[in-house]
């Protein structure tokens, strides 16, 4: 049933091909911006260009974005194989997830690629060839939302919230011009290219002109507050980089059915319930706010969701690099695609439908898509050609892991003293002098601005004294999670439940930036009911379960810090979270869902020791894998889980 028109490869092999086999990297927005003028103004001009080519298309910026939910029409002649199932492509809930991703973004990355190209051909003759020449190595880029953004800048990107964009054009004599910016918004032109695409009711998102991050209402006056996605992605920030620190440290994450998706099942190990495709889920819901980026069905016509799931695929690349070999596909499908049926088994062979591969007569599949060169790109992290040994590339991208995303061990260590590049040298008789309270062997290193408002943490932790016994014991401690399972489509919409330590704001509008606010769960849903779709009516009665994390010892860390809690010790924080955590349930818009009332929501507390220093992992945290469950602290509650609940 392939089409035979749309063979997606990425943009082209560089020619002549480089003798190490290096291929462009993917850039973040910032690097790019910041040390790329060039591509940084191809890209914008490539965006503004793609937006603007007829919707009716299937090469059209809106063609592309189709393909991920609304309209639900086959896109390049690939007619659907599920009568009365999912309507779009996309594999939520499935161990495809990120694999089906990957050739999407390529495709994206091609047709950009290709007008990126043109436009560098119309400039002037005096600055013609250095935009060619920028051109042949532009690849898409991504906003890392786990890594602390660089100085001068915020956890969510300025140039992406604002309005309008000064940039160089091809007509404008080399001077800036200021144009209305193509990242903040995609405008429909017309909302409605063919009958049918949106229906007229009840979605609001069918009568938005534009794409909208937290709209001010539901009519098509509405406008975007992105005030409080700047705001939200600060408030969470602790939440998203832990989480993503653990899906790559924990030996649990390193089987791919666990990292990849979010599907839930009674009994599951409960160091198993985070997901690359729960993090994912929850910046759909924080930076949509109940606008398109929070409905599957809408969210690939928000500019955002390409940087977004650039970075997603990213992090598929970072893990992939750390677990070679771990690669095994094989699991039933959550709630089926236009192309697949629910329940079927899917597998590395699984058609990766609408994608065709380079021959443009067959899919792409899991197996064809497990690398990054073959759609010719990589990330920073990932130049394998730079290496000339496996375990030399995986210490190089252990170490960009640990400096990315491991803030809250680097707070542990410096709090004991401890600096993870001496450790990894130090003999067994020097950690042992330093387990008895030996000077530290060097101070550790600063690393960026850290948590919630800019607070310099990092600094009050190396005060502290080395030989401190109130972590739980010396280059060892605990992590605090809470888990938490829900029913996916119970709601008939994305829902959030949202986790609290401390007393917080009753008006739920305000949960997304509140300070007693630990992080989000986002169920990513859709309504069965508008999708033209029985057999999602089904899935829904079977209650498909998602499950996910949210890390709650950066905040315990810094309470400790604060006086407020007096050890990391279970015997301490365990009271604490019993009298002080809580939850609650909120729709997209904000509007408060009585969390008794959510049938199959548990949230449970759960800990694990990590040991840090030893040479075996060259000084670096190394989770123990084994987790404890504390019904104490959720038992009793509303939609707590209980001794006698599944784990």
């Amino acid at each position: 049933m392939a089409a035979v028109n749309y063979p997606v490869t990425g943009p082209p092999k560089l020619s002549p091909a480089p003798a190490d086999g290096s291929v462009p990297l993917r850039l973040e927005i910032r690097d790019l911006q910041r040390n790329h003028p060039d591509q940084w103004t191809l890209y914008i001009l490539g965006i503004q260009a793609f937006q603007q080519l007829d919707e009716k298309t299937d090469l059209s910026y809106y063609g592309i974005a189709g393909i991920h939910g609304r309209p639900y029409r086959p896109w390049g002649g690939v007619k659907g194989d599920n009568p009365g199932g999912w309507q779009g492509y996309c594999t939520h809930s499935s161990i495809l997830f990120a694999p089906w991703h990957r050739p999407y973004l390529a495709l994206f990355e091609q047709a950009l690629y290709a007008i990126v190209q043109k436009i560098a051909s119309s400039f002037p003759a005096a600055t013609k060839a250095r935009y060619q020449d920028a051109a042949l190595t532009f690849r898409i880029p991504y906003w890392d939302w786990a890594a602390d953004p660089p100085s001068g800048d915020k956890y969510f990107p300025t140039v992406v919230g604002q309005p309008s964009i000064s940039i160089v054009t091809p007509t404008s004599d080399g001077k800036p011009v200021l144009i209305a910016n193509p990242l903040y918004s995609f405008k429909f032109n017309p909302l409605n290219p063919l009958k049918g695409d949106f229906p007229s009711a009840p979605k609001q998102e069918n009568r938005w002109p534009t794409t909208l991050r937290y709209p001010t209402s539901g009519s098509a006056s509405a406008k975007s507050q992105e005030q409080q996605v700047f705001d939200a992605m600060a408030s969470q920030f602790d939440s998203y980089q832990n989480n993503i620190y653990l899906i790559m440290r924990d030996p649990n994450y390193k089987r791919f059915d666990a990292f990849s998706n979010h599907q839930w099942a009674p009994n599951n190990a409960p160091g198993t319930y985070g997901s690359i495709e729960d993090v994912h889920n929850s910046i759909h819901s924080e930076t949509g706010g109940g606008g398109q980026m929070g409905d599957p069905d809408y969210a690939a016509f928000d500019p955002l969701f390409w940087l977004h799931h650039v970075n997603v695929d990213r992090q598929f690349a970072i893990w992939q690099a750390l677990n070679p070999t771990s690669y095994a596909i094989d699991k039933p499908s959550g709630e089926g695609t236009f192309s697949i049926q629910s329940g079927t088994q899917e597998t590395s062979k699984t058609p990766l439908a609408p994608f065709n591969d380079a021959t443009g007569k067959t899919f792409w599949n899991s197996d064809g898509a497990r690398y990054t060169t073959t759609f010719n790109y990589a990330y920073p992290e990932t130049q394998q050609w730079k290496f000339p040994t496996q375990q030399q590339y995986q210490n190089s991208v252990l170490a960009a892991v640990q400096k990315l995303y491991g803030a809250t061990s680097n707070q542990f260590m410096s709090l004991m003293g401890v600096n993870t590049t001496a450790l990894a040298a130090a003999s067994q008789a020097q950690l042992q002098g330093l387990v008895a309270g030996q000077k530290p062997l060097q101070q550790a290193a600063q690393p960026a601005e850290l948590s919630r408002g800019g607070e310099d943490f990092e600094a009050q932790i190396g005060k502290a004294d080395p030989s401190s016994k109130n972590i739980s014991a010396p280059i060892k401690y605990r992590e605090y999670i809470a888990n938490i399972r829900a029913p996916k489509h119970i709601l008939h919409q994305t829902y959030r439940v949202r986790i609290f330590l401390g007393d917080f704001n009753s008006d739920p509008t305000t949960w997304a930036t509140e300070q007693a606010t630990v992080g989000t769960f986002s169920s990513f849903g859709k309504d069965p009911q508008t999708t033209g779709c029985g057999k999602c009516i089904k899935d829904e009665a079977r209650e498909l379960m998602i499950s996910g994390t949210i890390p709650l010892t950066p905040i315990l860390l810094k309470l400790y810090k604060a006086g407020d809690l007096g050890s990391l010790e279970k015997e301490n924080v365990i009271p604490y979270l019993t009298k002080n955590l809580h939850w609650r349930v909120t729709l997209a818009d904000g509007t408060e869902i009585d969390r008794g009332n959510v049938r199959g929501l548990k949230v449970s507390v759960v800990s694990t020791v990590v040991e840090c220093g030893g040479q075996a992992h060259g000084g670096l945290p190394s989770y123990s894998g084994v987790y404890e469950v504390h019904t104490e602290v959720t038992g009793g509650r509303p939609a707590g889980l209980a001794d006698e609940d599944d784990v």
